[in-house]
């Protein structure tokens, strides 16, 4: 009998071991899943907080942050609030994507140019559901900044990488591009011709060669090496822009002269007169002619929350000799003070030429002049020229172009104060994970 309770024993023993390692086992098995649940839900937090970020300049940082997590296999329907994932009444199958704008923890929290997102679910368990373990709540976190506010961030590309990018031309003087708080990047090659160019800048990245190199003045505020030569090309930073409608109303061609207001709509070209002021009232001025936007000696023109479109005939896959703005006819006695609007789906766009339009446009002007915005003119060389200093009453001005020239000895001006803008930061979609 004294066997038989042994081996009883031993039985009991072994059923207890045996579910305690079943119990381990199981253990391991929920874990494992949960933890690559938390993987997934991690590309969607960091998906989520690039998407938001990118929108701190247009709105919509919620509901893009939010879109892409449902991108990414994380759709909320949790109100929005983590809590209603973490509390103990929470359904499985619950997912809240909080998007915190500025982040409330972290680093960063209380900064309003970052963007924090949690994404968390109430996933079911399995196997450890046998000891009255029936769900668990995942989480994942991540944070992102638009790299457009901080110090060195892009304000000058230059994307020809068969030109050279940025370069001095015709020059007499000394030309300068001062822009110290400004990244540039040049995707082809750096021509100072001979010593007489001089940049400086806050960054200042060249894909191609500087053939003199060592002549002009060139120096950066935050990289002890300036420029950095062969760097990877970059891209077009403002591609994601797409063309207005046509307005209703058309103006055909107008010359202005005297004193004169001008509404927005569609013109066929615009000629400031000689020694005329004209207001630009607010809105978007829609150039479809060849003659584009010219001016005349002594003209004062200025507008407020404006954008300049340039754009092809129709049906065209290449255009040259299409509209854009030519100021030299103005010489060094024009002013022109413009800036972009800061709301709406162009905010901070001052000029914006059809990609396919190669025709490069010149801009100049006397110690008032600023150019307040984007200056988009992707397939063109954009031409400063003078004997001036101008733009340095801008706040911000952000230069895309095939390349970039200045002509003469002007003093050029390119500031980074996106204060003006939504969220204070650069319309540059240069989005990134920070945390």
């Amino acid at each position: 009998m004294a066997c038989k309770n042994e081996e009883g024993q031993v039985l009991i023993t072994f059923v207890l071991a045996l579910g305690v390692l079943m119990g381990f086992a199981g253990l391991a098995i929920d874990m494992g899943t949960l933890r690559y649940e938390r993987r997934l839900q991690q590309t969607a937090a960091d998906s989520a907080a690039v998407a938001g970020a990118s929108n701190l300049a247009f709105g919509g940082v919620i509901s893009g942050a939010q879109n892409a997590s449902a991108a990414n296999g994380f759709k909320d329907n949790g109100g929005g609030q983590v809590s209603n994932c973490t509390s103990s009444g929470a359904a499985v199958g619950t997912v809240c994507v909080q998007v915190n704008n500025p982040p409330a923890s972290g680093s960063h929290a209380g900064n309003a140019a970052y963007v924090e997102v949690l994404v968390a679910s109430v996933q079911p368990t399995y196997f450890i559901s046998v000891l009255g373990i029936k769900k668990a709540t995942v989480s994942a976190r991540a944070v992102a900044g638009n790299l457009g506010r901080g110090p060195g961030s892009g304000c000058i590309y230059a994307l020809d990488p068969n030109s050279d990018g940025i370069e001095g031309v015709n020059i007499n003087g000394n030309a300068t591009l001062y822009a110290p708080q400004c990244g540039i990047l040049d995707n082809g090659n750096f021509n100072t011709s001979g010593n007489a160019l001089t940049v400086t800048a806050g960054t200042f990245d060249v894909s191609g060669t500087w053939p003199e190199i060592g002549k002009g003045n060139v120096t950066c505020t935050y990289s002890s090496t300036c420029p950095v030569l062969g760097t990877p090309l970059g891209a077009d930073p403002l591609s994601y822009l797409t063309p207005p409608p046509k307005p209703g109303t058309s103006f055909g061609s107008v010359t202005t002269s005297g004193t004169q207001t001008l509404q927005p709509g569609e013109y066929s070209s615009i000629t400031f007169g000689k020694n005329s002021t004209v207001t630009l009232t607010s809105g978007i001025y829609y150039i479809d002619g060849s003659g584009g936007i010219t001016f005349n000696g002594d003209s004062t023109v200025t507008g407020s929350g404006v954008m300049f479109y340039f754009t092809c005939p129709s049906g065209q896959t290449s255009c040259s000799g299409g509209p854009t703005i030519n100021a030299t006819g103005g010489g060094d006695h024009l002013d022109i003070e413009l800036s972009a609007q800061i709301s709406g789906p162009y905010c901070g766009i001052l000029f914006y030429q059809n990609p396919i339009d190669t025709t490069g446009p010149s801009l100049g002007g006397d110690d008032n002049s600023m150019f307040q915005g984007a200056l988009y003119f992707p397939k063109a060389e954009v031409t400063f020229f003078g004997n001036d200093a101008f733009n340095s009453t801008a706040n911000y001005t952000i230069l895309v172009a095939a390349a970039i020239a200045l002509s003469g000895h002007p003093y050029v001006t390119l500031n980074s104060n996106y204060s003006s803008l939504p969220g204070g930061v650069s319309i540059i979609k240069n989005s990134t994970l920070v945390e």
